[in-house]
């Protein structure tokens, strides 16, 4: 409103303020924002005409700068209806509009209701005793110490009601703000975020990067350009953050986590989801743990708490040594298996804490407040508790502790460097040409076997079981790939090599462990010293990666594709290089292939009775009512009525006639 009273919406005729007027004219509505007038409420009122608008309105800038939810250009009070973008939804809380004003970008596809425009962070203005006075609300507020059940939610975090909280002091008002939220500080350091300070911010509805919690309008936002993370006030209590070997950076524990249960953990390959399984004991033993993630900050690298890195060795109080974490114990002479803490069903194919001086498993969710305290630092004052993830104890981590970087050069810079010949041979490492042909012949024969749970596929099964193995063996081995050998997984490329065997062979650091333990068990793996540092570097790297994942990838959950796959990586390797990879394509054919076979096996003796059994009801039923029926029948046929006596008398005296005789 300027001077002269004349507002940019309505610049014909000027405005007076109306402050106690007690009648409002029915369906009074706001020029602006288009909302309905109350008695009570302050506006504007044209000397003119019937033009209308609140008090707030009417004195909102026409132009704001440098909002807190779009910084990067001006924004600008326009009619929404005037300027055809009604179709368009606030950003801050998705709603359409009507026939109102908004808060617009004018190079943006940028619009905001003016009251979604006008939300403050809860700046404390003043403060009296108890009462309080915040920017965001118009009432005067009072601290609650008891439980006073609110039907909002807290206006700047939107959760439920908890004490102690600020709450209204007018009777008709129920909006309330958590008292941890009001006094959040306007900017942090957070040690799960490499860009500092994160800024307060109320915003639209996101997601936290931390706990994945979707519903987050108080946030802590990166101020760097271009960085999107957002972290919720509830994830800025937590700054635990631990070092896990298979990975180059910090993990961050998430407590209370809202992930989606699909999400896959990069130890198991496996979500939280496809960890339970039919048994109550599986179930019960990953909801115990589910809402706790390690999580990195800085790349998509996930792992369960379960399978994360946990402290190698703990102490129980009711056990007098101390406990050895193993990824799996499976005592072959029980068919069942319980934890000695707690006495419940345990599965086998977890980590488990065990005693190696005597038989004592126990869950580790019943050492979760040891675990904790270990990680946290709280009995590990000087950080020589060792953790370790799933899978890190079968590798050799004490020679690869000892070696060094190799002048902070990383497996990308290495690749630079091939020449295209090389990589020419990573595309197409032997003649694809007769494999494929092959591959195509087998691919085709063996497809018959792929629903063996099928009814339609039944007779087929005998003659899996005489000689599937053989056809299988030869589809795996004539597969190829199209895209040939690469590295896939970004996180090996920018990672540092180091140099092993004496500098013969230089790896991703996390994959320098795999190579040292697997040249201790099968000797050194090179065939042809013609091979340049660079593509010996490349492929024994691949061939590290190749390893890892069969060696994560549970029996029971490999599947045809990981065979092949594997298999040709293998076989590319060793023509390329003339490594000795035969006793890993020894133990996948003998083993992992006869084990998927195995699987299949099981899962068609399972499937085909579930398939068999309701069908075979509902033939019993069907069968049931035809007897029935047929049972029925005579007492049917020697009935004497009336109707039925008449209808045989006319069958017998029309016999051999037409339609015709009767009618003419």
């Amino acid at each position: 409103m300027n001077p002269e009273g004349y507002h940019f919406s309505h610049p014909h005729h000027p405005f007076y303020q109306i402050r106690d007027y007690q009648y409002v004219p029915y369906w009074s509505t706001c020029g602006l924002c288009n909302q309905l007038l109350t008695r009570g409420d302050k506006f504007y009122d044209c000397s003119w005409c019937s033009y209308l608008m609140h008090k707030e309105c009417g004195e909102l800038p026409e132009h704001m700068n440098n909002h807190t939810l779009h910084d990067q250009h001006p924004l600008t009070l326009r009619k929404i209806h005037n300027n055809n973008i009604s179709s368009s939804c606030c950003f801050y809380c998705d709603k359409p509009f009507g026939d109102e004003y908004a808060y617009s970008c004018q190079e943006c596809d940028f619009y905001m209701h003016i009251k979604c425009a006008s939300t403050p962070l809860p700046t404390l203005t003043s403060h009296d005793g108890d009462i309080v006075r915040f920017s965001c609300h118009q009432h005067p507020m009072a601290i609650v110490h008891q439980h006073d059940d609110k039907g909002n939610n807290c206006f700047a975090c939107q959760l439920p009601w908890s004490t102690p909280s600020y709450s209204c002091t007018t009777l008709t008002c129920k909006n309330f703000i958590h008292k941890s939220c009001a006094e959040l500080p306007q900017t942090i350091n957070h040690p799960f975020h490499s860009h500092q300070p994160l800024k307060l911010q109320i915003t639209k509805l996101q997601t936290c990067d931390v706990c994945c919690k979707k519903d987050c309008k108080l946030s802590f936002i990166c101020c760097e350009s271009g960085c999107n993370f957002k972290l919720c006030t509830k994830c800025t209590n937590l700054h635990t953050t631990v070092k896990c070997r298979s990975h180059d950076h910090l993990l961050a524990l998430v407590e209370n986590a809202c992930c989606d249960h699909n999400i896959q953990c990069d130890a198991c390959l496996r979500s939280y989801k496809g960890l339970q399984g039919p048994s109550n004991r599986a179930n019960s033993e990953v909801q115990r743990t589910q809402s706790l993630l390690f999580r990195c900050m800085e790349c998509t690298y996930n792992l369960h708490f379960i399978c994360g890195p946990l402290p190698f060795m703990i102490k129980d109080d009711y056990h007098i040594h101390k406990l050895t974490l193993v990824d799996s114990l499976n005592e072959e002479e029980f068919d069942e298996y319980y934890c000695d803490s707690c006495e419940e069903e345990r599965n086998p194919q977890f980590r488990v804490y065990t005693c190696t001086d005597c038989k004592y498993p126990t869950h580790v969710h019943c050492m979760m407040t040891e675990i904790m305290k270990a990680i946290k630092g709280e009995t590990n004052t000087n950080n020589d508790v060792e953790l370790v993830a799933l899978g890190e104890s079968r590798w050799d981590w004490t020679i690869y502790e000892k070696t060094e970087h190799h002048q902070h050069q990383t497996l990308q810079d290495i690749i630079n460097t091939l020449t295209l010949e090389e990589k020419q041979k990573l595309i197409q490492p032997f003649d694809f040409t007769y494999s494929k042909i092959i591959y195509n012949y087998y691919r085709n024969l063996n497809s018959q076997f792929d629903e063996l749970g099928s009814l339609e596929n039944f007779n087929k099964f005998k003659d899996f079981l005489q000689d599937g193995y053989d056809k299988f063996c030869r589809e795996v081995y004539c597969y190829t790939s199209e895209e040939g050998l690469k590295v896939e997984d970004e996180k090996y490329l920018r990672q540092e090599v180091v140099e092993v065997v004496e500098g013969k062979y230089m790896v991703p650091n996390t994959l320098a462990p795999i190579l040292i333990t697997f040249i201790r068990k099968y000797g050194d793996l090179d065939g042809q010293s013609r091979l340049t540092s660079g593509m010996r570097s490349v492929i024994s790297t691949l061939l590290c990666i190749v390893i890892d994942k069969m060696c994560r990838t549970k029996l029971e959950d490999i599947t045809i594709d990981h065979l092949k796959q594997w298999d040709f990586y293998l076989h590319g390797i060793q023509e390329i290089s003339g490594f000795n990879v035969d006793p890993i394509r020894t133990i996948l054919y003998d083993k992992f292939l006869r084990a998927y076979l195995g699987y299949k096996v099981i899962r068609w003796e399972e499937e085909v009775p579930k398939k068999l059994d309701p069908e075979i009801a509902t033939l019993k039923a069907k069968l049931e009512r035809c007897e029935k029926m047929r049972e029925e029948l005579p007492t049917i046929l020697s009935n004497k009525s009336s109707f039925k006596l008449e209808c045989l008398r006319e069958t017998a005296k029309w016999k051999n006639k037409t339609p015709g005789d009767a009618m003419f």
